[in-house]
Formats: structure tokens, sequence, C-alpha cells
């Protein structure tokens, strides 16, 4: 049997290529890919902007159905929800478990994203069997080192696609949580008053998270105006145009909307330097900024040191999530009230993933899925 998969041979080159059925061990999984989103980072990588060994199959947000499975999976893959069986809807986090010897993982385990010897679906090079390493495929092959979750019946259907990028979303919210001190006003908790920079998918996603956590304001700010209407519908109380705005405009509006101080928080979701510039102005004294835009190294913007002393702001890096993040995306899916499947603006077949990224970045486009296995 032959799978088909999208292949990124290189920056700029996509080809649909097919690839031999792996075999099935005792510790893994075969899964047929129902959908998966395209993510900016697969547009980073389509610019060559990502340090990736080429060729591999892109693809990371992934919903599947499993069609083989080993018979000892549980001895070596994390998987929750429940015994998994050959027809289940399941979901994988991206990144493998953490090799549990390296600096980061005996020195930081409560951060396993940092380990050194990860390996991540959608940026592990195809040239090494079984190939099937991306989602952008008829069926992928799930490696014994994998994190797997069974996807309840409680999750909307039209929202699934959404576990990844809500993973990254409600840890960047997580991140800014004043922890165990709210009347000090420290980080974000109920009523807080939040800027979100960029109405891009994470962005909005963001918004809806806050907007179900407590939030008192949520601002967001974009260049792209069928972003903004799209924020407004996921919980922004007010945005800004950038196009049409200053920067001295906007903050002088945020100032005016928060007591003349500024944003209690502010969350980059842009992944432009100048937007991390404007995050530091934005953010009111002994506020915080939590950086999650780039992914990718996009360049670099002046910072004045004396500005992040003199305000006494916590500036914090966001960089991916614990695999267990999953579970709480799920909880947020199942539970939120938000329309968050309003973000999906677009389905598209398995050779359509160069059109597929090339869109991204256009007015009436959010986020688009792939429907390989249909």
């Amino acid at each position: 049997m032959s799978i088909r998969a999208a292949v990124m041979q290189r920056p700029g080159e996509i080809t649909v290529e097919t690839f031999p059925r792996p075999a099935t061990d005792a510790h893994s999984l075969l899964l047929q890919i129902c959908e998966v989103g395209v993510c900016g980072s697969d547009r980073h990588m389509y610019l060559g902007h990502a340090n990736v060994r080429f060729p591999l199959i892109p693809g990371h947000e992934m919903v599947g159905t499993v069609v083989e499975r080993g018979t000892a999976i549980e001895d070596r893959m994390a998987v929750l929800g429940g015994q998994v069986k050959v027809g289940d809807r399941v979901t994988v986090v991206p990144s493998s478990r953490p090799c549990g010897k390296c600096w980061y993982c005996l020195h930081v385990p409560h951060k396993p994203a940092l380990c050194m010897s990860r390996t991540i679906y959608g940026f592990r090079t195809c040239t090494e069997p079984p190939h099937l390493f991306g989602a952008f495929a008829e069926f992928m092959a799930v490696h014994a080192h994998s994190w797997v979750f069974k996807i309840p019946d409680s999750l909307p259907p039209d929202r699934v696609v959404l576990i990844e990028p809500a993973a990254v979303a409600t840890r960047a919210v997580e991140r800014a949580l004043g922890v165990g001190i709210p009347h000090i006003g420290e980080g974000y908790g109920i009523g807080k008053r939040i800027v979100v920079a960029g109405a891009g998918p994470i962005g909005v996603l963001v918004a809806a998270v806050l907007r179900s956590t407590g939030a008192g304001l949520i601002v967001v700010t974009d260049a792209v105006e069928s972003r903004l209407d799209l924020a407004r519908k996921m919980g922004a109380d007010e945005t800004l145009n950038i196009t049409r705005t200053s920067s001295e405009e906007r903050a002088a509006r945020i100032r005016e909307l928060t007591d003349g101080v500024g944003a209690d928080v502010v969350i980059e979701c842009a992944g432009v330097p100048a937007a991390f510039l404007e995050s530091l102005q934005l953010a009111r004294r002994g506020g915080r900024v939590v950086e999650l835009g780039h992914y990718t190294d996009s360049g670099e913007v002046p910072v004045r040191p004396h500005q992040v002393c003199q305000k006494d702001l916590d500036v914090l890096g966001c960089w991916s999530y614990p695999p267990m993040q999953f579970q709480t995306a799920m909880d947020f899916l199942a539970r939120t009230p938000v329309p968050v499947e309003r973000m999906i603006t677009h389905r598209m077949a398995i050779q359509d993933l160069k059109p597929a990224i090339e869109m991204l970045a256009q007015p009436g486009v959010m986020k688009v899925v792939l429907t390989p296995g249909r």
C-alpha cells in the first residue's frame, strides 16, 4: 500500500510523494490522519526561516484515527484519556517525551520543552524510515516515545483540530498568571486588563482563553481588519488596526482604557519584532509582557533596558508547552462558550498544501485545515 504525503523538499518547494505503509511494532501506532491545521511555523519553514533538515513532511496540529496499534504501547508511550483501541480518535503532542538525561531534564524537569534530545513531528526529516513523521500525509507513524491523547466525546468535532494551537494559547495565558499574590496586582487574574498584539490564529485563541477565564478588558491589535473582526467574535472588547493608528495613538487609547496607566499584561502574538517593542510600551509599570510570537528569528529591534527597569516589568518568554497542556486545551475547547470553531476558514486537500501556506497572510484567511485521509 502506498501512502501519499506532502513533502517540503526545500524552502519554497512542496511535492506530493508516496511512501510504503510502515510496519507497526509492539510499541508504535499507525494513524490515519483526519485533519491537520496549517501553522505559521509551517509557513516559516516554507520561507526558509527555520533550522530544519530537508526534505520533511510538515504538519503537527493533527487529529487521527488509530488503524493499527502495537500490543504494548502503554509500556513506553504516554497514553492519556483511557485505553486506545483501533478506531479511536486521538491527537499526538508534536514533541517526543523528554530524554530525562540532559542538563535541562535533570535541572529544569518542569519545563520538558527545553529537553535537548526531543524529536518533533512535522519538523523531522523524512529520509529515515518509517518516513511518515509529519501529519500532512494520509497516515502518520507514531513512535514509542510519544504522548497520545484519546479525544473525549465531550469535545465538539468541529473543534478537535484546534487542540494544538489551543495548547499554545492556554500556556501563554498561564505564563502570565500572578501566582498567589493577586492583592499586589502581579500578573494575570480575574478582571485584569490585557492587550493581545496580533490577531492570527494564536492571538484570537489567546483572546478566547482570556474571555473564558475572567479578563476584565481585552484589546487586540493587528493590521488586517478581517482578523480584528474575528477577534471581536472571540471575546475582544476593543480592537486597534495598526495601519490606521500610530504607536502613540494606540498607547494613548490603552491608557484611556486603563486609568491612565497601561495594560496589566501584554501578550505578543504577532511575531514581528516591532510588536515586542510596542508591548513594552503598552504595559503599565509593574506589568507583565509575555513573548509568544517569535518561534523563529525574524530579526532585531532596539530595546532600552532602562524602560524595563524603570517600569519594573516582568518579561517572560513562552517556548512551546508541557505535553500535559493538551489536557488543558481539550478542557478549554470542550467548555468555552466562545465560538472558536469560527476561526477555521478553509478546508483543503493534501495536494493543496503549497497554496494553503501561501494564503495564510491574506485577508479573510485564518486557520486553514487539510483533510489528508478523506
